[in-house]
């Protein structure tokens, strides 16, 4: 007759479970397919642009800067905000442990022991009132919830993905500081170039001052070309001064990145160069951010745990069935303990059914917030993903566009040169005057300056290049689980 019992209200169960109903929840959102993202995506063998691998993870090698390996390699070793990273990594991975093992029995031993004297006016005693009464019970317990509905492969699948996104996301954090230590190391050689320059230009305007005050005790010039020169030198040195003031804020930037004080030893290479080896560039580009972008792979990770809480929620209007057992020894005597006697032993077995029938909408409001944070996880991702095609899109074409500009740079900073050495001459020999010389010095010195940022700006589009792929991001085995 019990087994009928419990048959019957199985089938109750079933037939009833249908009371609570999550129908007409559902989610709004929906994620972009990549290929309806159109972007130029193929390499036109322009000297710029090719089609190859993207670089590996330590990307910044390209520049064939050892020094700047070494500085972005030690940023990378030493940034707290990379540890506080990796930290997040390691406490969702523990997280993800902790969901695993709802998916197995449960298996505990417990064992108690008293002793206590019963009330010799306790009915319930009896005869035994007054006297004291030894208890004694070792068991080993098992417990098991079915997953017929697939919470708990529900809640272990968001965990991976949380555990999957923070492995992303620290992915990206390696990014983003290797290439903050990169451009921040390219902008100092800028600033150096830029220095060099201001003193160079000090220096010639210190001798183009002493010729005009030689002229003018020759009688050869008024006192105004002196006094002209006079001013640009000092000109001169107040640009000096900026320009050395702008190399030292590089290096203390530097140094923070580094995770050292602002007066830190940094080894820098002065020279720049431009970058002038093509960049490559995959076939499939939108497609293949989904891979190398480690945010856009992030946010996708993010989704996919959205969606498998949306699961877990689903599963909670469903029959849930559990089963407890137990073996072990109980006794209770009047004189020591006898729970190791053979006569000890007990059992039981102990299924149990929760069914969801009524909960004040409590189940269905928690299964909508649950879709919420779907809709909101496919909303970011979009963005994610839009956003980073766009950055692409938009550094191949300023690629493009600096390389051709520095070629017409060279073409005006060798125009300007040969512009003012000729009035130069010119003014030496008094075929000319001094407004002619000041005119031409102006225009070489902006194109002088021009050429410098060009340069700089060229290596900074590069690393945002990088940065735009994802650098050298691959998902690992950890992420793949």
């Amino acid at each position: 007759m019990p087994r009928a019992a419990t048959l019957t209200a199985l089938l109750l169960a079933t037939f009833t479970a249908g009371c609570a109903s999550y129908s007409g929840i559902h989610g709004e959102e929906r994620t972009i397919t990549p290929d309806s993202l159109a972007v130029e995506s193929k390499a036109t063998h322009d000297a710029v642009f090719v089609e190859g691998d993207w670089p590996r993870s330590d990307w910044w090698s390209t520049f064939g800067d050892p020094k700047l390996d070494a500085l972005v390699t030690r940023a990378l070793a030493d940034n707290p905000n990379l540890h506080a990273a990796e930290a997040r990594v390691r406490a969702a991975r523990s997280l993800a442990n902790a969901a695993r093992s709802s998916l197995f029995p449960r298996l505990d031993v417990n064992a108690s022991a008293s002793s206590e004297r019963t009330s010799e006016n306790d009915v319930i005693f009896g005869p035994f009132g007054g006297e004291w009464i030894n208890q004694g019970r070792v068991t080993l317990d098992f417990a098991y919830e079915f997953d017929f509905w697939g919470r708990h492969r529900n809640e272990l699948q968001a965990a991976l993905g949380d555990a999957r996104a923070a492995h992303a996301e620290a992915a990206a954090a390696r990014l983003v500081l290797a290439a903050a230590v990169t451009q921040t190391y390219f902008q100092l050689q800028t600033d150096i170039a830029a220095a060099d320059l201001a003193r160079q230009t000090l220096t010639e305007r210190e001798s183009l001052s002493a010729l005009n005050r030689e002229r003018a005790r020759r009688g050869l010039e008024t006192t105004i070309p002196v006094r002209q020169t006079d001013e640009q030198v000092a000109s001169s040195r107040v640009e000096v001064s900026a320009a050395e003031t702008a190399v030292q804020v590089d290096r203390h930037a530097l140094a923070a990145l580094l995770g050292l004080g602002p007066e830190a030893t940094l080894d820098v290479q002065p020279a720049l160069r431009t970058y002038d080896s093509p960049l490559p560039l995959p076939t499939d580009l939108p497609v293949n951010l989904l891979a190398r972008r480690p945010d856009v792979a992030a946010q996708r990770f993010r989704v996919e745990a959205a969606a498998a809480r949306v699961g877990a929620a689903r599963a909670d209007f469903y029959p849930n069935v559990n089963l407890a057992a137990f073996v072990g020894l109980e006794s209770e005597t009047l004189e020591g303990f006898s729970v190791l006697d053979k006569g000890s032993r007990i059992a039981g077995v102990a299924p149990a059914l929760n069914l969801p029938l009524f909960d004040g909408g409590r189940r269905r409001a928690n299964l909508q917030a649950r879709y919420d944070e779907y809709d909101l996880a496919v909303a970011q991702y979009n963005q994610t993903l839009v956003d980073a095609v766009q950055q692409v899109s938009d550094r191949i074409v300023s690629l493009r566009g600096i390389r051709q500009q520095l070629t017409n740079q060279a073409d005006a900073h060798a125009a300007a040169a040969d512009a003012y050495r000729l009035t130069l001459d010119r003014y030496r020999a008094g075929l000319t005057s001094y407004l002619d010389v000041l005119i031409n010095e102006e225009r070489l010195l902006a194109e002088r300056e021009r050429q410098v940022q060009l340069e700089g700006r060229s290596l900074s589009l590069v690393v945002e290049m990088f940065r735009a792929l994802g650098g050298g991001y691959r998902m690992t085995e950890s992420t793949k689980e």
